[in-house]
């Protein structure tokens, strides 16, 4: 790194390196960074650097070290937004996010947050408009990351549901114990991004597919044997698989699901009888014995 001076008078080892993150992270570059720190830290360049325009290799070097991380977490939504797009709000993220984790992996932890705040500011004109669907695609790659990265199954048992439950226990509660798997996320989603994700994964050189209409719809993404699946979901499974995250036993898991999804509670539980095991089969859900 830049060298410091040998004679800085008594400053403390942490108020300095207080002051090159500072300089370092700070919204606008090196020149900005520099001047924030001076400020917030009590200490002037020349006194804690020896050839200031080093600092500027360093700073940028830092950036693109984690716009880096932000390209490889956002693979997709890098392709539809092209590469001077996504710089553009990825360098803006990292200026006001810095990274504050041991882990890089939580970088991008609120990409899709701050591109859905950019787009209320940019209000529901089309220029708003056009941010919904990167938005959408941000958080779905986002839950891919979260999904693969997080405590699963691989070390348990085979998450199956030991007894085909009847609608009357499901009803009472006389069923096993379960619990949304800890690697599995859920979206509810406005647009078909699942289908474009993999449409766009399979296109050759970079090319894209046309942006898809709106069309809602319910996605969870499970990890099982160490592999990634997106299953698409009918509105009931969302709302109990959603449920189950809350905490709910599987009778109140039934009627939030019937009520959110406009069905009738036997329907929504004789469904559930052939849907839950398969559930379970595909990592989605697993037994609270599992722990």
């Amino acid at each position: 790194m830049a060298e410091r001076d040998r004679d800085l008078p008594g400053a403390p080892l942490a108020q300095v390196q207080a002051w090159f993150l500072t300089a370092m992270t700070a919204p606008g570059g090196a020149a900005r960074g520099v001047e924030l720190a001076d400020q917030r830290h009590g200490l002037q360049a020349a006194q804690v650097l020896k050839g200031a325009a080093r600092l500027h290799i360093y700073a940028d070097g830092y950036v693109l070290r984690l716009l880096e991380c932000l390209q490889a977490d956002y693979p997709v939504l890098r392709r539809v937004m092209g590469d001077a797009l996504f710089g553009f709000f990825a360098r803006a993220y990292i200026w006001r996010h810095p990274s504050v984790s041991t882990t890089l992996h939580d970088l991008g932890g609120g990409f899709a947050d701050f591109l859905a705040a950019s787009q209320a500011r940019a209000g529901e004109g089309a220029q708003g408009a056009a941010l919904r669907f990167p938005v959408e695609l941000a958080r779905l790659e986002r839950a891919r990351g979260e999904a693969s990265r997080a405590p699963g199954l691989e070390k348990l048992p085979r998450p199956l549901l030991p007894v085909l439950p009847s609608g009357l226990a499901l009803l009472l509660g006389q069923t096993p114990a379960w619990r949304l798997a800890p690697c599995t996320r859920l979206l509810a989603l406005t647009y078909p991004v699942q289908a474009y994700w993999q449409q766009a994964q399979a296109a050759p050189d970079d090319a894209v597919p046309p942006q898809p209409g709106e069309a809602p719809g319910f996605v969870a993404i499970a990890r099982l044997h160490y592999r990634l699946a997106m299953h698409d979901l009918q509105p009931w499974q969302f709302y109990w698989l959603q449920a189950l995250a809350g905490g709910a036993p599987p009778p109140d898991c039934a009627r939030q699901a019937a009520q959110a999804s406009g069905r009738s509670l036997d329907e929504v539980l004789a469904d559930a009888m052939l849907w839950l095991p398969m559930a379970a089969a595909a990592g989605m859900i697993t037994g609270a014995t599992a722990d």
